[in-house]
């Protein structure tokens, strides 16, 4: 069992709650929302809820920040999707292509409103880590127009920034204490840059010199990642938790750990 085992449930929980969020949005809004939601792989969600649970607290707790974060991966696929003109997402044409330009990104601006809207009834901190993803997600979509010698930098950003949230407020869901919130914090900005890493080398594999170079910082990654779990009660889910850098790493790299 992973990440994966919670993807049914956010599912059902995203299918249950849409039409208590957007009363009064129109049907064909509505399932154009839907139709954005879907098919996605849950992992920021469902880190969300193995973090909750590993920190020895039911998994229905982290569900509003495991759909908050959903909202905002979904959204930010859309504008991305825009801006690069990429005009398939997932074997399915991008939602702009579908529903023009304009409704698709104000659709997506609703999502990333609406998991504002719904951290903030959760909590000041809670509101306060995802507002600060979506503006670290915008910092480094900008900062990548202008230098991308800056890779690591971006990714953090990019990538790093929401499973850290996810991550954040899953420990936060479990009330756990400061130290662990941000073990936890540290724990998923590393396993997204590893994420994302992953994929970079599996789109556009580098020259020899450059994979060297990215495969160390994997490993480095993942022992940063090894290190913030060391706040964590030794547990299942604890060891879930730290099979994911291995998981996510280049497969090539020479990372071993304990």
């Amino acid at each position: 069992m992973g990440l994966t085992a919670y993807k049914g449930r956010i599912d059902a929980e995203l299918e249950l709650r849409l039409p208590e969020w957007f009363p009064v949005l129109a049907p064909a809004h509505r399932e154009a929302l839907c139709g954005i939601l879907a098919d996605g792989k849950r992992l920021r969600g469902s880190l969300a809820c193995l973090i909750t649970e590993a920190l020895g607290a039911r998994v229905e707790q982290a569900l509003p920040g495991a759909l908050a974060v959903e909202m905002v991966q979904a959204a930010s696929l859309v504008h991305d999707d825009f801006v690069d003109g990429d005009a398939v997402r997932r074997g399915r044409p991008a939602a702009w292509t579908e529903l023009s330009p304009r409704r698709a990104v104000l659709l997506a601006d609703l999502l990333f409103a609406t998991a504002i809207e719904k951290m903030a009834g959760a909590g000041a901190r809670e509101c306060a880590t995802i507002a600060r993803a979506i503006a670290d997600m915008a910092q480094g979509a900008v900062q990548e127009t202008l230098d991308r010698s800056a890779y690591r930098s971006i990714i953090c950003l990019k990538t790093g920034s929401l499973f850290a949230a996810a991550a954040r407020l899953g420990a936060l869901a479990a009330c756990a204490s400061d130290t662990t919130v941000e073990a936890a914090t540290q724990f998923g900005a590393r396993v997204g840059e590893l994420y994302q890493m992953a994929d970079d080398l599996a789109d556009e594999p580098p020259a020899p010199a450059l994979r060297v170079r990215r495969e160390e910082e994997a490993v480095l990654c993942a022992e940063q990642a090894r290190r913030a779990l060391d706040a964590f009660p030794d547990n299942a889910c604890t060891a879930m938790l730290a099979e994911l850098p291995l998981t996510f790493a280049p497969r090539r790299s020479p990372i071993r750990m304990p």
